[in-house]
């Protein structure tokens, strides 16, 4: 499986390169052309910056025409496809919401008023659940095919990197960097006969500037405890620790520069934008994630949606079997999905929150959730349990309008909120068991006499299957960076 994939990705390069070098064969002649026509003929007396404009607008024209034709095909074939699945989409959306409504009767829109940005959202989600479900296979099957293989690919890995730190001992170093030329005499290597790849390259320079760092620093910093007795090295060594945290602070500002670069000509055709930055491992966090993007967010809308569904159908089989029978048959609705949506609703909602603001969501959505507990406690409490029903009901379309709204501070009001015993975290016990479990698999398998590659793959199940034991759907891998943000139930 990693050969194909290998494969796929040079497939995918080679193609890269071939679109890139025509487009280079293409240009790059004819600006030399032009270059030298303005030089040699300023008046184009020979017409061959003429001829060149005819071919540009001669280009110009055939790509609108093949653009015009594929939007063409594109409209009488996948299309009609796109356009199928829209109006399908809507119609679950429909189908969805009577569903839902259906138990409550002639009260559905007294209890379940829908809102506009709760039906967009449960369109949006009906759009790209399909397509999220199959992200979500082939993700999920890249990701167990890593865990399969994950012994033969650090192998690969350590065989890569010792082979390229060999080869960095006889390589050539670059000429600007230390020991090639510029600042001494250069280094005497052994010449093979054949030219370094980019990446022995590179750790050669890297290895270049760090063993002269530390050369220096092993020379002159000593000098720092006796600067008496030598006091030239001593005033070296502080020289040089002032110019290293002068190099980092300019590092720093050249940074801060580059990150608030001008506009480009795309950005200029959007506005500035208003989306807050991405945190620096968000690619990891998304990488590891098995939700995609739209599909994660509008995920909670149907969930609540779904769980008002299971209120109206306990309220009404409370009316019609509970009290007319008996209460031995008294239906109870579980409210534990609930808990799970609003621990996270700020961090699915929100692309990214400021490290200051976090508290004030935890705190939040451990008092909606304590209020949902005590509701759902309320079940074998009070003595009229349709009346409960009804409140739980109003009380999830509160969380749900909220959320869809993008209100994750107020999901409920504060008269809902008063008295309540906030959640407590206890998401802490949970990853302390899994690093226990999986400390304890790897102290097996090194004790075992299996293989480094049977030993990491063991590790790697144990860590899977006591992950989906502890966790299941309430924590992705990407959560662990920040476990404090990941609330649950138990």
């Amino acid at each position: 499986m990693i050969e194909l994939a290998w494969a796929a990705l040079d497939m995918v390069l080679e193609a890269v390169g071939f679109l890139l070098g025509l487009f280079l064969v293409l240009t790059l002649p004819g600006a030399v052309v032009w270059a030298i026509s303005e030089a040699v003929d300023p008046r184009d007396v020979l017409r061959v910056r003429w001829f060149l404009q005819w071919l540009l607008a001669l280009s110009e024209l055939v790509g609108r025409a093949l653009l015009a034709a594929g939007e063409w095909v594109y409209q009488h074939t996948l299309g009609r496809v796109v356009s199928a699945y829209v109006r399908r989409s809507r119609r679950r959306v429909a189908e969805h919401l009577a569903w839902v409504r259906r138990p409550f009767g002639r009260d559905a829109y007294r209890l379940f008023p829908i809102g506009r940005q709760v039906r967009a959202a449960l369109r949006s989600w009906h759009q790209v659940a399909p397509l999220a479900a199959v992200a979500y296979l082939g993700k999920a099957f890249i990701l167990l095919q890593i865990l399969l293989n994950l012994g033969g690919i650090v192998n690969v890995v350590i065989r890569w990197s010792s082979h390229v730190w060999a080869e960095s001992e006889r390589a050539p170093v670059v000429w600007w960097a230390p020991g090639g030329g510029l600042w001494g005499p250069a280094r005497q290597v052994e010449w093979t006969g054949e030219q370094p790849g980019i990446d022995v390259t590179v750790v050669t320079t890297f290895r270049a500037f760090g063993e002269s760092i530390w050369r220096k620093a092993t020379q002159y910093l000593p000098a720092l405890g006796t600067p008496g007795g030598r006091p030239g090295e001593a005033a070296t060594a502080v020289f040089g620790l002032v110019l290293t945290v002068a190099l980092l602070l300019a590092l720093r500002a050249v940074l801060r520069v580059l990150g608030r670069r001008g506009p480009t000509r795309v950005d200029s055709r959007h506005g500035p934008g208003f989306a807050a930055p991405r945190p620096r491992v968000w690619w990891l966090r998304s990488l590891l994630s098995l939700r995609p993007g739209a599909a994660r967010r509008t995920r909670p809308v149907a969930v609540l949606i779904d769980c008002v569904g299971r209120v109206g159908e306990a309220r009404r089989y409370y009316h019609t079997v509970t009290q007319p029978h008996s209460a031995v048959y008294a239906p109870r609705v579980d409210l534990s999905r609930v808990e799970q949506v609003v621990w996270s609703a700020w961090k699915v909602r929100h692309r990214w929150v400021p490290g200051p603001r976090r508290r004030e969501y935890r705190k939040h959505a451990a008092d909606v959730v304590g209020a949902v507990r005590r509701l759902e406690a309320r079940q074998d409490i009070d003595a009229d349990t349709g009346q409960v029903f009804e409140e739980m009901a109003r009380l999830l379309v509160t969380i749900t309008e909220r959320y869809a709204q993008g209100r994750t501070l107020a999901l409920l009001d504060p008269k809902d909120l008063k008295d309540v015993d906030p959640a407590v975290n206890r998401e802490w016990v949970r990853l302390i068991i899994l690093g226990v479990v999986m400390t304890g698999a790897a102290i097996a398998a090194g004790l075992s006499e299996l293989s480094a590659a049977g030993s990491t793959q063991i590790v790697a199940v144990v860590g899977a299957v006591a992950w989906l034991l502890l966790y299941r759907d309430r924590l992705t891998p990407g959560d662990v960076l920040d476990v404090m943000r990941g609330q649950s139930r138990k």
